[in-house]
């Protein structure tokens, strides 16, 4: 590092709390590989949505509160493996490491059935501005999705769940961020225009299913400014997030 880049100087605008401005730790790193820039972002070309890369789930219900993020696109049941939230309340929320500049996601909707869902997506830097990239409220999806948009600064990226035609909650197995092509498992993406989804599919024997023990985990940013993370070790109540 040469003599220009001696110094770092860290400026807080904004605490939704306070005035002050915290820092709890800090470090400086630096490596050889190139990065691309735009508007003094970097554009990321792999997936940034990983626990690796430091992103969370701010917001959501979850048995298990990386399984939005781990990657694992197999291994998902009526019971596990998906993080959901009731439908008209709630969303869910993933925190990047940073701002960068994106212009794609990908969604895996919770696919063990014949059902489809309807949502919508929101991008910010600062959860107080929330610009909308996806709207697909009036359009039955299912499975993979595949969202691209006009690129711009992100580091939080909301999906709300605005219809379920089996139940009164949404559900996603998998987000990347951005998309990453893959042939882990074949895309079956509803696009077909606007038109509300089908209620018509399969009706389940909910007798021939249990419902879900155990605990779930309820991730929501508070006004503090911490992630608070609730187990409830009963089995919870509606909205459990059983896909049932």
């Amino acid at each position: 590092m040469d003599a220009s880049h001696r110094y770092i100087r860290i400026v807080g605008t904004h605490n939704t709390v306070n005035k002050i401005f915290h820092i709890v730790a800090f470090e400086c790193m630096f490596t050889n590989k190139t990065f691309t820039l735009e508007k003094g972002l970097i554009v990321p070309m792999e997936n940034v949505a990983t626990i690796a890369d430091c992103a969370s789930v701010i917001e959501g219900v979850s048995r298990s509160r990386n399984a939005l993020l781990n990657g694992d696109t197999k291994n998902y049941d009526w019971d596990s493996g998906y993080t959901c939230h009731q439908l008209g309340s709630g969303a869910i929320v993933v925190q990047l490491a940073q701002p960068y500049m994106i212009g794609s996601i990908r969604l895996l909707l919770w696919d063990c059935d014949d059902r489809s869902y309807s949502y919508y997506v929101e991008v910010s830097t600062n959860q107080q501005q929330w610009t909308m990239v996806a709207d697909r409220t009036k359009v039955s999806c299912k499975s993979w999705q595949s969202v691209t948009f006009e690129r711009q600064p992100a580091s939080f990226i909301r999906i709300v769940g605005t219809h379920n035609t089996a139940n009164e909650v949404f559900h996603c197995v998998h987000f990347e961020c951005p998309e990453q092509q893959s042939s882990q498992k074949e895309e079956s993406i509803e696009e077909s225009g606007p038109g509300e989804p089908s209620l018509a599919g399969p009706q389940l024997d909910p007798h021939a299913l249990q419902a879900p023990s155990g605990s779930f985990e309820r991730l929501s940013l508070g006004r503090s400014g911490r992630c608070c993370a609730r187990l409830r070790n009963e089995a919870p109540r509606r909205p459990s997030g059983h896909p049932v």
